[in-house]
């Protein structure tokens, strides 16, 4: 009870500090960069319940952030839908294609989910690119802020607290799903699909089923960005863009929602803070990623990750000074 109350309060001291932001932060450049971050998180966390709990290995995660955030934006902008129907109809668009494309890597190994992925985003991202009549091709899609009945999200703060709420819900989702017999089914099949199908569980359905809602909350944050940048280009949903992604849910740890977003904002500020040395950002997250692979695999919060080292070492220093 003790252990309860004291997250509890860790969480509700977190939460007030997240609030108060806007009032001490009012450099609008800086809560842009805290919105791209909570953008990526949410994208990191669908990451994460694909190859940290199901251990489906996805480079294509750009290609559902850009159908998320053309649909949103062609729905809102050229044909005048309301703007929650656009933003939710941009997570079930992606949803579509993430069924479609998961019907077919469920029959396939682990080696070939990942060339299926890195082709169909090298798909979407040439249709995002050529279909002039649709979405503009190589010149982008210009869209418009979030409307609630008449009122803009057009101030810094009032998009920072629009990102929060949809990052929240979306945490609280997918936590909720990693705690249910679905997230215990995922686990089952990352660690021995061959035992978990012998267990009873349906290994082609589970798989299935995990992309499907994976590319809904992906989905949702390529509605989110679009409506956040209020421009979108396919120069964005590129390969290195879903290595960034999936960079984002490793650095933080797979199986780690809260390293999800640690990840994401790391990969997010870090390229912010050395503007100097931007160009060369790739090669700086590669020799990250090579010394992290090496070191410390599981990540900075996943399970027998850094954090865990950290305090096991701290326990067992504490406990040898209690024996002297």
């Amino acid at each position: 009870m003790k252990k309860l109350d004291k997250k509890f309060i860790i969480f509700i001291v977190f939460m007030v500090a997240v609030l108060l932001v806007p009032f001490v932060v009012t450099n609008s450049y800086m809560l842009r960069v805290l919105c791209n971050v909570m953008i990526y998180s949410i994208i990191a966390l669908s990451i994460n319940l694909i190859v940290g709990y199901s251990g489906q290995l996805d480079f294509g995660r750009a290609a559902f952030v850009g159908l998320g955030s053309y649909c949103s934006a062609i729905l809102f902008t050229t044909l005048h839908v309301p703007f929650i129907l656009s933003f939710l109809a941009g997570g079930l668009f992606s949803a579509l294609f993430g069924a479609l494309l998961g019907m077919l890597c469920r029959y396939s190994s682990f080696d070939y989910l990942t060339l299926i992925t890195i082709g169909f985003s090298e798909i979407c991202r040439k249709v995002f690119q050529n279909w002039y009549a649709v979405t503009n091709g190589s010149f982008g899609f210009r869209t418009s802020r979030p409307e609630f009945f008449g009122f803009v999200l057009d101030t810094p703060a009032s998009m920072y607290y629009f990102c929060l709420l949809i990052l929240v819900i979306c945490y609280i989702a997918i936590k909720r799903i990693t705690k249910s017999k679905y997230g215990r089914a995922y686990m089952a099949l990352r660690d021995d699909s061959i035992a978990a199908s012998y267990a009873g569980i349906d290994v082609k359905k589970f798989k299935l089923n995990c992309f499907v809602i994976a590319s809904f909350f992906t989905g949702i944050a390529g509605a989110l960005m679009a409506h956040f940048t209020t421009f979108i280009s396919p120069t964005v949903y590129t390969t290195d863009e879903s290595l960034l992604e999936l960079q984002m849910a490793i650095l933080g740890g797979l199986g780690s929602l809260p390293g999800s977003i640690l990840g994401a904002g790391i990969l997010t500020i870090v390229p912010e803070v050395s503007r100097a040395a931007y160009e060369y950002r790739l090669l700086i997250m590669g020799v990250m990623m090579v010394i992290l692979m090496l070191f410390a695999p599981k990540g900075l919060l996943g399970r027998g990750g850094v954090w865990d080292k950290v305090v096991s070492l701290i326990r067992k220093k504490g406990g040898k000074n209690e024996n002297k």
